[in-house]
């Protein structure tokens, strides 16, 4: 009778323990799905933001804040700095490295940033490059690539033509970029390739189409874009 009871308490206390790690395994489970489902509601709450997080996006920089001198493509002092100075990224370099996040967790992968530049239809004095004071500076199709790639300053050159002015003035942005590459330590930007790329006076700022013909000095059409790219797969017609 003694052994039965025994039997019969050891069983008891064996029920009791499993059934409590039952309970505890159950709660935590529960728990477990209310965060869950707590994190996916707070991901898919505002789908609108989710998608305009994930649509192309293009820097500014107006010729309002950023003026470039007349007919000139040295980088203004305010420029240089809001990309990078003093050993540390500026206000345009940290929203580059914030899109280039951004683009990432949309599955869109930049790796290129598209330097283009823009400007009115205030025309570029040419003559002034045959002038006898600017003797020394060369035209684009002389030193243009030896201003890209190797020391020499970009006011070696000299625009003929608005396309050659907004060629510069992307170029100009691109070299100083690829200085603060050089020098950050931002993971994603020293990731990226840079290209410049000129519109001349074609083009209305935000996406607004030609610009008609005429449409003399207009600060807000001289200015930089910044466009984030993919290189993709080179196809040809056959």
């Amino acid at each position: 009778m003694q052994r039965r009871n025994r039997n019969n308490s050891q069983n008891n206390e064996t029920f009791t323990i499993w059934t409590s790690f039952t309970d505890l395994m159950s709660n935590a489970f529960m728990i477990i799905t209310l965060l869950l489902l707590f994190v996916v509601s707070q991901n898919s709450s505002n789908p609108s933001e989710l998608t305009k997080s994930c649509e192309p996006t293009i820097i500014n920089l107006p010729s309002t804040e950023y003026s470039f001198e007349l007919g000139k493509a040295v980088l203004p002092d305010s420029l240089e700095t809001d990309i990078f100075a003093n050993n540390q990224p500026g206000k345009i370099l940290k929203l580059i490295e914030k899109t280039l996040s951004q683009q990432a967790q949309c599955n869109n992968e930049t790796e290129v940033l598209e330097v283009i530049g823009h400007t009115d239809d205030t025309s570029v004095n040419f003559f002034e490059c045959d002038q006898p004071k600017n003797k020394n500076k060369k035209r684009l199709d002389q030193e243009l690539n030896n201003v890209a790639t190797g020391n020499q300053k970009i006011d070696t050159l000299c625009p003929r033509s608005n396309a050659d002015l907004g060629l510069m003035r992307a170029l100009s942005v691109v070299k100083e970029l690829k200085k603060a590459q050089n020098q950050t330590r931002l993971s994603r930007f020293k990731k990226v390739q840079f290209r410049a790329y000129s519109a001349a006076q074609l083009f209305l700022p935000e996406n607004q189409g030609f610009a008609p013909k005429g449409d003399q000095e207009n600060e807000k059409r001289r200015r930089i874009e910044i466009r984030f790219a993919q290189v993709g797969e080179y196809v040809t017609p056959e």
